[in-house]
């Protein structure tokens, strides 16, 4: 009997021991895998954390390339908006400092290379065709709550320069902000559409009659109805004449000294069909919403354009350097200096009168615009040697007053830029242009 008690007690010891060992294994198991679900969760948590830093990138991104649209040329950045762009970084928002990391702008574009950090997201073949500028270096979007750093790239040439952009943001999380390798990368594109969609193809347009009287010029468009059509006015009314107001050819204009001759070629045309010579008024197929044929958008929904523009009380702080699509909800007065450029022409909307003196020079497109209709209609008064390069817009009915040596003139150049300038865009974004990817440095 003892020698069989033994023999039980020492199997029962083996047993214990076993079962340790294996609690004990199955101890550091679950230890391991806590490690590694701790791990991961750690690293999951760090990738949203960059993810939101990056994305917060994205949305300053956007926003810094739609309020800076002026400012954006093929050079590079004006940052102290002073016309010109500068070598090495600038100041961005223009307090007269240099933020810190690394500046807040890079003013020139750089070109792309094979391994520069904001091109990687483009396509490897493709990457020495776009450039960029760092618009800011491990910039914080939270406190705590991780980096990013912030690049806008471009393409170097073609039709789509200054108007395609991509928007590149290097996120971080907050405890690698320091480290060298990025957690994320964020692509988003943009591009400038045109607010002004319809073709601006005569000197004066409006759907009421159009009074012609006075002492001025208007020199037409000589293709404004197809190649050699004639246009100087298109209404969907009449279009009556008095006075000694004289029109005539742009090559007659120059040629006489900058006003139009008396026996102007342009008197002998005969019009298409539809229209009365070159004066093409109750024409059939005048917009029935001028608004919708200028933007694309009908005159009951004209917020979702004014949401675009630079809504001003009057006309009084316009000049030269004035650009893009500009609203002005009462009357307008322009002042004694010439507004907008040929390059960078202004898209004025004014939903009262307008009246202008002096030697001065308008570039653009001014559209009188009020809706509902007034009661009392909207007043265009230009006296002495006042100059509108582009043409004028009257949605509604009008009074029409043009005095001295007035000239309109139809200027296909300065209308071609007010399409074509991103300061007279709106800014969107590319569908289906976002990307994500984890790229080291």
């Amino acid at each position: 009997m003892p020698i069989q008690l033994s023999r039980q007690r020492g199997i029962s010891l083996i047993v214990t021991l076993l079962i340790t060992v294996l609690l004990s294994l199955l101890a550091l198991y679950g230890a391991g895998v806590l490690v590694l679900d701790t791990r991961s969760a750690g690293n999951d948590y760090r990738y949203r954390e960059a993810m939101n830093a990056g994305e917060s990138g994205i949305e300053q991104g956007i926003s810094l390339l739609n309020a800076n649209r002026k400012r954006i040329d093929e050079n590079g950045f004006d940052a102290d908006n002073d016309g010109t762009v500068e070598a090495g970084t600038g100041d961005a928002d223009v307090d007269g400092t240099i933020e810190p990391l690394g500046g807040e702008w890079t003013e020139q574009w750089t070109t792309c290379t094979s391994t520069a950090a904001p091109c990687l997201p483009i396509r490897s073949g493709d990457r020495t065709n776009w450039q960029y500028l760092t618009i800011n270096s491990a910039l914080t979007s939270q406190p705590g709550a991780g980096g990013f750093e912030l690049y806008l790239l471009t393409p170097t040439n073609g039709g789509s320069s200054r108007l395609v952009y991509n928007i590149v943001a290097l996120g971080y999380s907050a405890d690698s902000i320091a480290a060298s390798p990025t957690t994320v990368t964020i692509k988003q594109g943009a591009y400038f559409y045109p607010l002004l969609l319809g073709n601006v193809k005569t000197p004066i347009a409006a759907a009421s009659n159009i009074p012609l009287s006075g002492n001025y010029s208007i020199v037409t468009n000589n293709n404004g109805g197809g190649t050699g059509v004639a246009v100087t006015a298109w209404s969907g009314n009449t279009i009556s004449t008095g006075g000694s107001f004289a029109r005539c050819y742009k090559e007659e204009f120059d040629d006489n000294g900058g006003t139009c001759p008396s026996d102007s070629d342009l008197l002998k045309y005969v019009g298409p069909e539809t229209c009365d010579d070159d004066l093409c008024g109750n024409d059939p197929n005048f917009p029935a919403d001028l608004f919708k044929f200028l933007f694309g958008v009908t005159a009951p929904n004209y917020q979702l354009i004014k949401d675009q523009a630079t809504v001003l009380a009057d006309c009084s702080t316009l000049d030269e350097n004035s650009s893009g699509l500009i609203w002005v909800t009462g009357s307008c007065n322009l002042p004694n200096n010439d507004v907008g450029s040929v390059g960078d022409p202004v898209l004025l909307v004014v939903e009262g009168g307008i009246q202008a003196n002096g030697t001065y020079n308008f570039y653009g497109l001014i559209y009188l615009f009020k809706y509902p209709a007034p009661g009392t209609m909207p007043t265009i008064l230009f006296n002495g040697n006042y100059h509108v390069h582009g043409g004028v817009f009257v949605h509604n009915t009008l009074t029409l007053t043009l005095n001295g040596s007035f000239v309109l003139e139809y200027d296909q150049d300065v209308l071609a830029n007010l399409k074509n300038s991103p300061s007279g865009r709106a800014l969107a974004r590319i569908p289906g242009s976002w990307s994500d990817v984890q790229l080291p440095l």
